[in-house]
């Protein structure tokens, strides 16, 4: 029987595209201590089969899970019902242990069956495309071309090459924090999450902003 592939970096690399394309924030926010965006990909990798031998061509090829369902023989239908299945499972158990109510259970799902149907036809090479949008923020703010700091950064870290520059670290990650923080900003502004939890995601992308800044490549 082929081995499932159900591993974190997996998982990640599907919550990626899926973050990438702005699809997972409504759920997010509707059931974030229920970990909704991790348990939809889960439940996809679950239901898809993938194996460890096909991960590399997979993630490589920039194809939707709707596309290695189809090409799996499995259905997009299937695939939809079983994501929502596993996030409703989450939530009744949090309503049975009175941490949600029923109403707003609903409100939840009627937003994760079409999260879902978002999910399933986002790429799954994103990763490469975020980090071309984060090189070329931070391009803008040192004052170079992306190429150019490309080219620059072998070697060096971020931080090293916007400060031989005349920029500072604390300016180039503002620059890079900006979008992020746009983003959830509208989302708080359209009711979709609490500034409680606005800032505790904002001071987790700050901690990842300090190692990309950081890091020498």
């Amino acid at each position: 029987m082929p081995r499932m592939l159900t591993s974190r970096k997996l998982v990640a690399t599907f919550a990626a595209a899926a973050l990438a394309g702005g699809a997972c924030a409504g759920v997010a926010a509707g059931a974030k201590k229920h970990h909704a965006p991790g348990v939809l990909l889960r439940a996809a990798a679950q239901y898809l089969q993938l194996e460890r031998a096909t991960r590399a061509d997979n993630l490589r090829s920039g194809q939707t899970l709707a596309q290695i369902a189809n090409a799996r023989g499995k259905s997009v239908g299937g695939l939809e019902a079983a994501m929502v299945a596993a996030v409703k499972a989450k939530l009744d158990a949090a309503v049975t242990a009175g941490r949600l109510t029923s109403t707003r259970e609903q409100r939840v799902l009627a937003r994760v069956q079409k999260v879902v149907n978002r999910v399933v036809n986002v790429k799954l090479a994103a990763r490469p495309r975020a980090r071309a949008r984060l090189l070329a923020v931070a391009a803008a703010y040192i004052g170079i071309k992306p190429k150019a700091l490309a080219a620059e950064l072998k070697g060096k870290s971020l931080a090293e090459v916007a400060t031989a520059h005349g920029k500072t670290a604390a300016g180039l990650k503002a620059a890079l924090q900006a979008p992020f923080k746009a983003r959830l900003d509208q989302a708080v502004a359209a009711g979709r999450i609490d500034s409680t939890e606005a800032q505790a995601r904002l001071d987790r992308i700050s901690t990842r902003l300090d190692r990309l800044i950081g890091r020498t490549r």
